[in-house]
């Protein structure tokens, strides 16, 4: 396997702040500078349409959107695979979570990522169409991409 690094911008940019993670992708696209040897990826999937994107690269960082009971819009959090639980198999492929898609990707033989950090921002709301960001979450997007960029320099550079 080789050293090369992914990340990941998932969501949909139809859905209110769905479209969250999408959106630090491309912002971290443009902030980029040193970091030119990382591929940045947006997607509109999860489950196991997610094992072909993360094969064969070392490190994955996923940003995506999250809805909990008690968080506030706009907070976000850095997780890791090991904060997600144990895995479990649905009855239907598209509803593995990433912990059970990773699992499932080396019983296939792919070779998947060691490390894979997950940033997720906590919003308001996913099930109404539009492109517009709550207030709270769209504040967030520059923070946490320059967050992330900080991060990757820190890594590959010190």
């Amino acid at each position: 396997m080789n050293s090369r690094t992914l990340i990941i911008g998932l969501g949909n940019t139809i859905l209110s702040d769905d479209g969250a993670g999408i959106l630090v992708a491309r912002e971290i696209k443009k902030r980029r500078n040193g970091l030119k040897s990382i591929d940045i990826v947006e997607a509109s999937l999860g489950g196991i349409g997610l094992i072909d994107l993360m094969a064969d690269y070392n490190t994955v960082i996923i940003v995506d959107s999250i809805k909990t009971e008690n968080g506030s819009p706009g907070t976000f959090y850095k997780l890791n695979i090991n904060d997600l639980g144990d895995t479990a198999y649905p009855c239907s492929s598209h509803l593995l979570d990433l912990r059970t898609t990773i699992e499932l990707g080396k019983k296939m033989g792919y070779n998947m990522p060691e490390s894979i950090d997950i940033y997720a921002i906590e919003i308001r709301e996913n099930t109404t169409f539009s492109e517009s960001l709550s207030p709270e979450v769209e504040k967030t997007i520059p923070e946490l991409a320059k967050k992330i960029v900080e991060e990757l320099i820190l890594i590959f550079f010190l």
